[in-house]
């Protein structure tokens, strides 16, 4: 199975082009300095984006640039590193202008030839793995001349532009990178904070010529517990806590010094294992899927939850607006479905659940029993079982909760789920799957995921439940944050 970084989707662009300033447009007035306090789940324990974990990822996204960027008002592509690109040979060949001017913060150019040895650098560690697959996608990555790269694909590949935009592609020279902030040979302190400062020489600027980051210095600090960080930032000791699980941004949200922000969302699904008796009749499947209120589980999220009904949020490439809703909650037509199908009743299923919090069930022993709650009313008696996140869909359980990050691209959602079966004897849903990864058209692709949406909600085989947001609080104090996975604080500043 491949797993790949929780990010946000955006829509892909085959060429683009556009000057070097930044996404966002600049305010009027912007007070410039300061040092931003950050308080984050972990410690950075890596500063090379090929190794970043969520935590590190942080501090990468602030030092290092990718090719492709994401405009966090409008959620497309754009320029970064990149001024420009073209598709060739139907997807499988890419190339790209590399911005001149630029300088790593070690002082050497930013040039074709940096780029490849960054790509090559990245071949063989997880992530890389994680987004080019394994034997890798990429053929190989050329220096065409100064400024221009050529990217050769093995095979067509419809997400390779949201990979190239995802932070772990960030460009790196060693330990030097072309991004807004630095961290001198000092920056990690016995506490584990990590200091970032300024880089003077940064090359992007503001619509009207305004040089950039407005921000001074940012300080990264560990605070493992989520209630200790958003206690941190509600005492003024932090500006900003990342990654506040439901119960701590229900009560940010009360606080009128601080702003909730989302962070990325997560898919809540319950896989369905189709062979099992009697799941193994569509009837039942479709009786459990009208039996599960969808109300109930979000008022469990306190609103950072929203109903699902299919897998792809909307607004995302490939989402289907015919589908409103992927079933009815209707107990009594889900017993007269099952009578009708002579399936006997009661009859019993095991219903496996993370045995630790994910995005997607903060509290997931909570969830599974109220899934359990509704299930007994049609008469399926759900037996509970805790299984490690890690290990939970190898538990052969008959109904499994499951998350999925919502990502760059309809493939991050749909490739972990479905995508990792036989490909010598594919399922309808996973052909499908593999002709829109290898479909770079994305009017193309967009139709093949409509007909999965469809194909799952006719066939039942996993059922989605909600969308869950993640969330941060800032302070009020702070202006121009964007909360976007692979975001910087490049346009962030402290309010007069």
């Amino acid at each position: 199975m491949r797993v790949t970084p929780a990010l946000l989707l955006a829509l892909l662009m085959v060429s683009c082009v556009a000057a070097p300033t930044a996404a966002t447009p600049a305010p009027s007035v912007v007070a410039a300095g300061g040092t931003l306090r950050v308080a984050i789940p972990a410690e950075v324990t890596s500063l090379d984006p090929w190794d970043a974990d969520a935590a590190s990822s942080v501090a990468t996204r602030q030092m290092f640039e990718t090719l492709v960027s994401i405009d966090p008002a409008s959620g497309t592509f754009g320029p970064g590193l990149a001024s420009s690109w073209q598709m060739a040979n139907d997807g499988q060949g890419w190339s790209f202008a590399i911005r001149g001017g630029i300088r790593f913060t070690d002082g050497t150019p930013l040039d074709a030839a940096t780029v490849v040895a960054s790509f090559q650098r990245g071949v063989g560690t997880r992530a890389y793995r994680a987004m080019f697959d394994e034997p890798s996608l990429i053929a190989r990555v050329v220096a065409l001349d100064e400024s221009t790269v050529r990217f050769e694909l093995r095979t067509p590949f419809g997400p390779f532009l949201a990979h190239l935009a995802a932070p772990a592609a960030a460009i790196a020279h060693g330990d030097s990178g072309t991004g807004p902030f630095v961290a001198g040979p000092t920056a990690i302190a016995p506490d584990g904070s990590l200091s970032l400062r300024r880089n003077e020489a940064y090359w992007q600027r503001t619509p009207t010529g305004r040089t950039l980051p407005y921000l001074d210095a940012v300080v990264l600090r560990p605070v493992r517990d989520a209630a200790a960080r958003l206690a941190e930032v509600r005492a003024g000791r932090a500006d900003l806590a990342l990654d506040l699980p439901v119960a701590q941004a229900t009560t940010a949200r009360s606080d009128p010094n601080l702003v909730v922000a989302p962070l990325g969302a997560a898919v809540a699904s319950l896989g369905i294992d189709t062979a099992a008796s009697p799941l193994d009749r569509i009837d039942a499947r479709r009786a459990v899927a009208m039996a599960i209120d969808r109300s109930a589980l979000s008022a469990m999220y306190f609103g950072f939850s929203r109903s699902a009904a299919q897998l792809l949020p909307a607004g995302t490439l490939g989402y289907d607006d015919s589908v409103v809703e992927f079933a009815p909650f209707d107990v009594t037509a889900a017993k007269r479905l099952l009578s009708d199908a002579h399936i006997v009743v009661p009859f019993s299923v095991d219903l496996a659940y993370p045995a630790f919090a994910t995005p997607a069930y903060p509290d997931p022993q909570r969830v599974a029993q109220s899934l359990a709650a509704d299930l007994g009313k049609i008469g399926v008696i759900a037996r509970l079982r805790a299984a490690d996140p890690a290990t939970l869909r190898s538990s052969k359980a008959a109904l499994t909760l499951e998350t999925t990050a919502v990502g760059l691209d309809p493939d991050d959602i749909f490739w972990p789920l479905y995508g990792a079966e036989s490909a010598q004897d594919p399922s309808l849903v996973s052909g499908l799957l593999r002709r829109a990864r290898a479909e770079a058209d994305p009017s193309k692709r967009a139709e093949l995921y409509k007909q999965v949406s469809k194909l799952t909600r006719t066939e039942v085989s996993r059922i989605p439940l909600l969308y869950v947001d993640r969330a941060s609080a800032v302070s009020a104090r702070i202006s121009g944050y964007t909360a976007q996975p692979n975001a910087s604080f490049i346009t962030l500043w402290f309010k007069p």
